[in-house]
């Protein structure tokens, strides 16, 4: 079987072309630092693989996922070598493909040239003589495309089709890469010379210049203002998250009668005993309880990818570089930090993208206390027990606000922690960052959707595999020995799940919490969102009519009629601090190789959600 690989510069719509061709569905975004290792696909209709390789600028790699491409075209990959390499270069960005394709050039490395974005650089009217550039770069194939519209896709299809099926031997020669190739690549006259070549090339090439992005230049004279810009992310934030509740109420409203009605179903068909207490207050309450809150992922990552898509993240990334230098965080952080509010796994692994190990093993370590998404059922939850709907200041609700509140306390809170690290345990000195802002574009709603789509399918599956198996295994614990005889209390204090809460409630009875919120709080350690539905079934079998199909519609009611505003806004704060899921720590230990850096952070991070949340507590009582 015939392999391609897609290799080119961060941000060149390499990920783009990847999923067009392969018809997959990986993340894409209008700002570098998306893709941290290789992704692998089969070329529709055909038997030929694809291979995603991590943007590069040059072959001078710095940064672990540069490396990752390096490796790769240099052979040194100890895998199968690709039989043809694809450089998808941006049609409106010339200048830095072009030298990474001499690059190629001159260490033999054959490839094909895919012009992506053809279509803007059209509607800006440059026009190139690409016989030129081909004769340039040693007459490699040009084939004019747009990875986002289309056009040109199958051209290239049939092209490289073509050329594989003919099983080329030379296609797959060796590459010579001279002993010294990455000393002589880092040096000033090399790289003077080198740019010298590609003005040359540009200039002979170019038939009709590239007109100014007059829509960018204007928007990122509002963006990048030095108040004005950091004044609109304020404000766009606070929108985001009062749209976020306007825009989710009606349809978990749905969810819910759905659910409801679900209920009453089982329990009008079963009869009374386990299989029904098992569906009921087991699955219905644990399952449904979370899966009501899909509207609010959903619509979270809609606005999010829109933000993406439209260019405007890239600037948010250029606002906080001052700030977060000050704060011992590299510049490049700001692209992990903005991947851990999706989750925090992706955000440790693009942490790749930074150089330094002491920055890269910082930013890995802080990056997880930014507000990940399965935090947000527990934060929707929470909020909506302790503030009551119709409360507003001005234009936006104390809902929204405080929901911008505990984000804004995770970012504090890992910069904060930077900070520290930077003038005791890692001492750094950040570097400036280097990032080419990506232009203005009208956000391609079919992808926003798409991409949104699939971060609630994601969570779906998670209510189905992980969180209903940890809801079977809790209601078992809740339900089970069962009362002995002349139980002066409901059978659920006799329970396995009672001895387990009681044994732990010591610990947490300081933070105001009781035998239930700890047996409730204890699986959130394996997934932070099973949280609400160990809550859902632990109240469901307590309560006095195991039958009340309106549960979950009444958690709200129950945790204000049982608990205090000071234990309630102690398990806020205990959320936006608490060591993160299992998977977290799979990842830290992976991406550090091995237990220290994990075992540092699920130690500082309990520490602080103890502390901070018993503060909370004794603060409010």
């Amino acid at each position: 079987m015939s392999l391609i690989a897609l290799v080119g510069l961060p941000n060149s719509g390499k990920s783009s072309l990847f999923n067009t061709l392969t018809n997959s569905r990986q993340r894409i975004a209008n700002f570098p630092g998306i893709t941290t290792e290789k992704k692998l696909g089969a070329l529709k209709n055909t038997e030929l693989q694809v291979v995603d390789l991590p943007g590069v600028y040059t072959l001078d790699a710095a940064s672990l996922d540069e490396k990752v491409t390096r490796d790769y075209i240099f052979d040194k990959a100890n895998e199968e070598k690709a039989d043809l390499f694809v450089l998808v270069m941006d049609a409106t960005n010339l200048k830095k493909s072009i030298y990474l394709a001499l690059q190629l050039k001159e260490i033999g490395q054959r490839f094909v040239l895919a012009l992506n974005m053809i279509d803007l650089s059209n509607k800006r009217g440059q026009k190139l003589d690409l016989a030129k550039l081909s004769y340039h770069l040693g007459g490699v194939k040009i084939f004019p495309l747009s990875a986002t519209t289309g056009e040109g896709i199958q051209n290239l299809v049939d092209s490289l089709s073509e050329k594989l099926s003919e099983k080329l031997e030379d296609e797959k020669k060796n590459i010579h890469v001279p002993k010294d190739f990455q000393t002589q690549i880092k040096q000033p006259e090399y790289v003077k010379n080198k740019l010298s070549e590609v003005q040359k090339i540009v200039d002979d090439i170019t038939l009709s210049k590239i007109a100014p992005d007059g829509l960018t230049e204007r928007l990122d004279k509002i963006f990048l203002h030095p108040w004005l810009g950091p004044l609109i992310l304020f404000l766009t934030l606070l929108t985001m998250f009062q749209l976020l509740f306007s825009w989710s109420d009606p349809f978990m409203g749905w969810i819910e009668f759905g659910f409801e009605g679900l209920g009453n179903l089982v329990s009008s068909t079963l009869p009374d005993g386990y299989l029904k207490s098992l569906i009921v207050d087991g699955i219905i309450a644990g399952v449904g309880g979370i899966l009501v809150f899909l509207p609010h992922i959903v619509f979270l990552f809609l606005i999010i990818y829109f933000l993406e898509d439209f260019g405007y993240l890239g600037r948010v990334a250029f606002s906080l570089d001052y700030f977060m230098r000050k704060m011992g965080l590299p510049g490049k952080a700001v692209v992990p930090m903005l991947s851990s509010h999706a989750c925090a796994i992706p955000g440790i692994m693009s942490a790749r993208i930074i150089e330094d190990h002491r920055q890269r093993l910082l930013t890995m370590l802080v990056s997880p206390l930014t507000t990940c998404s399965a935090r947000l059922p527990v934060y929707t939850l929470l909020i909506a027990v302790m503030i009551p709907e119709d409360k507003s200041f001005g234009p936006f609700g104390l809902q929204a606000l405080t929901l911008f509140g505990l984000y804004s306390l995770g970012i504090v809170s890992a910069f904060a922690i930077a900070f520290i690290a930077k003038k005791t345990y890692l001492p750094t000195s950040p570097a400036h960052l280097l990032m080419e802002l990506p232009a203005y574009r009208m956000p391609n709603v079919k992808k926003v959707f798409t991409q949104a789509l699939m971060k609630g399918w994601i969570f779906v599956k998670k209510a189905g595999t992980v969180i209903f198996i940890l809801s079977v295994i809790i209601w078992g614990l809740v339900t089970f020995p069962g009362a002995p005889e002349n139980a002066d209390k409901p059978a659920i204090h006799y329970s396995y799940a009672a001895t387990i809460g009681k044994t732990f409630e010591p610990i947490f009875r300081p933070l105001g919490y009781d035998w239930k919120l700890t047996t409730a709080l204890i699986p959130s350690f394996a997934a932070r969102e099973v949280m609400v539905s160990a809550m859902g079934t632990v109240y469901a079998v307590d309560g006095d009519d195991s039958e009340d199909e309106g549960f979950l519609k009444d958690l709200s009611s129950i945790l204000n009629a049982q608990y205090s505003l000071a234990t309630l806004m102690s398990l806020l704060i205990w959320f936006v601090f608490a060591p993160q899921c299992i998977s977290t720590f799979g990842v830290l230990k992976r991406e550090t190789g091995g237990y220290k850096y994990p075992l540092i952070f699920m130690g500082y991070t309990l520490v602080m959600a103890y502390i901070l949340a018993a503060l909370t507590y004794l603060l409010l009582k």
